[in-house]
């Protein structure tokens, strides 16, 4: 269905900027940090942490970094193979929506971009797969105006909660009584919008949170368990081989 030729991440580069040029490919950005500028077909689009761009292939950009400073973002370049597969990509032009689920988003590309960069067998069959799911959620996000404005500030609500509480033990009932609905609805509603159970997305919180402190800290993976709320180091094992494919011993080096 994909044809994929390129992932990176552009990691707060100050001297970053692209030369206005055609697109070979179709791109999809996420971008993580701070701000930039793109400007497609002599428009300028403006992009902050969260925003998801997807610029059709043969396009006239370029792009700079925010007057602010430097950005973070990843970016994947590919052909669709399977027009029919992916209709909401079937545009002129470019397409700007803002991400609810950041996070995991996030957590997506990375695992994308260790695939991409790893070359381990069939990394090419599970990198396609990770960008159609990448691809397909942010097409839903695009047509989240289906669901009321009362399920999404739940939503929102539920998740914000979650973010701050990630590291304890969060309970669905407890939710349910702090929002006032029961816990079945809790759980259906997030599922239905987000694609995940809350308690899912607590684990990809606290993996993505692991991955940080692998590659930027001191700290030993017996210490980031219990940091991260987990009652033994073998529970934390499993749950960062199923999320990021590998041992957090494969990272922490």
């Amino acid at each position: 269905m994909l044809q994929l030729f390129l992932v990176c991440v552009d990691d707060m580069r100050s001297n970053w900027q692209i030369e206005e040029a055609r697109t070979p490919y179709n791109i999809f950005i996420l971008v993580t940090k701070e701000k930039l500028t793109y400007t497609i077909e002599g428009v300028d689009v403006q992009l902050e942490k969260g925003d998801i761009l997807y610029i059709p292939r043969n396009k006239l950009r370029g792009g700079r970094n925010h007057p602010d400073g430097p950005h973070q973002k990843y970016s994947a370049h590919f052909q669709i193979l399977q027009p029919d597969a992916f209709p909401f990509l079937q545009v002129e032009h470019f397409c700007k929506i803002r991400t609810r689920q950041l996070d995991y988003m996030t957590q997506r590309f990375v695992v994308l971009l260790q695939q991409w960069l790893g070359h381990l067998p069939q990394y090419q069959i599970i990198s396609q797969g990770i960008l159609s799911e990448l691809l397909g959620h942010m097409g839903r996000e695009a047509e989240m105006t289906v669901y009321s404005p009362a399920k999404l500030k739940l939503v929102k609500t539920i998740q914000t909660y979650l973010i701050q509480h990630y590291r304890e033990t969060v309970s669905i009932p407890r939710i349910a009584e702090l929002s006032g609905r029961s816990p079945n609805y809790i759980s259906q509603t997030y599922k239905e919008i987000t694609g995940l159970s809350p308690i899912a997305y607590i684990h990809h919180l606290r993996i993505q949170t692991a991955m940080d402190l692998l590659i930027n800290n001191h700290m030993t993976i017996g210490e980031i368990s219990d940091y991260l709320g987990y009652s033994d180091q073998s529970h934390f094992n499993r749950m960062f081989k199923k999320l990021m494919g590998g041992p957090p011993s494969s990272v922490k080096r």
